[in-house]
């Protein structure tokens, strides 16, 4: 388990950074499947009193990766469904759908599906009965693969419905879910500037930089650390200066990483089929 959470982790940060690579992230994403679907071989969905805390610890780690990197597998998307509907039935039924495996089967069935499937997901956020089973459906919404649903999630997000401390979770969702993803919730921060720090007010300043770094933190490039850097000069906060400055450093370093990744052979179709 312990591995394979590491493993988790590079792949992770490495998705991150090609995905500013349309090409190579495509390439990166069919290796990373390769790696991550025989997990299925090893660990099975659902749990056993048999097993050992390190095993469930791996289904964990194994579900979040096939929604990351096997949501189109036909096999991983019926599973999906199966438990997802199952969970619609009885939202209670822990055995079908464990509540630490809900977010990533909800993103598998949003990544995989349209409106229907959004509005599903979207309305366990009324049933829900505490904050840690809504934050399943914040995490997951953004990653409703349609630019249409994905400015609804961060026009609901900040329509007050969703709570102050949580409103920034969804927008996260939308700007992790991809290169378009980025750019819609980037657009949609510069375009409601005002109503964000009226919403947030006199409110914790981590607030606000929570919501910098889940709309626009996930770039990749040195010119947008520029044009965000610009935008915040224009439109001064003071209290997140710091956490603008650290995420725009991040931001140019992984640029500059991504652009050695473009001048190897990772750029070269031929490279990843060899693997």
């Amino acid at each position: 388990c312990i591995v394979w959470e590491s493993i988790e982790s590079v792949l992770g940060g490495l998705h991150s950074v090609m995905s500013d690579d349309d090409a190579m992230a495509a390439n990166f994403s069919n290796f990373a499947k390769k790696i991550v679907i025989n997990l299925t071989n090893v660990v099975s969905w659902d749990a056993s009193p048999s097993d050992e805390h390190l095993t469930s610890l791996l289904r964990g780690a194994m579900v979040r990766l096939l929604s990351k990197f096997c949501a189109e597998d036909t096999n991983v998307v019926n599973e999906a469904k199966t438990r997802f509907q199952k969970f619609l039935e009885n939202p209670d039924d822990v055995v079908a759908l464990p509540s630490d495996m809900r977010g990533s089967v909800f993103a598998i069935i949003l990544k995989s599906g349209g409106s229907e499937e959004y509005e599903s997901v979207l309305s366990y956020f009324e049933t829900a009965t505490d904050s840690a089973e809504r934050r399943h459906v914040f995490n997951s919404l953004g990653y409703a693969p349609s630019p249409k649903l994905k400015l609804r999630t961060l026009e609901w997000a900040t329509s007050g419905v969703v709570k102050l401390q949580d409103f920034f979770y969804p927008m996260g969702a939308v700007g992790r879910s991809s290169r378009l993803g980025r750019d819609i919730s980037w657009k949609f921060y510069q375009n409601n500037f005002e109503k964000i720090k009226g919403m947030i007010g006199k409110g914790s300043p981590s607030l606000m930089d929570a919501c910098i770094v889940n709309c626009c933190g996930a770039f990749c490039s040195k010119s947008k650390a520029d044009e965000i850097d610009a935008f915040f000069t224009e439109n001064p906060l003071p209290s997140s200066s710091r956490k603008i400055t650290q995420m725009t450093e991040n931001m140019r370093a992984n640029g500059q990483f991504l652009e050695k990744l473009q001048g190897s052979e990772l750029t070269k179709d031929a490279f990843w089929s060899s693997l």
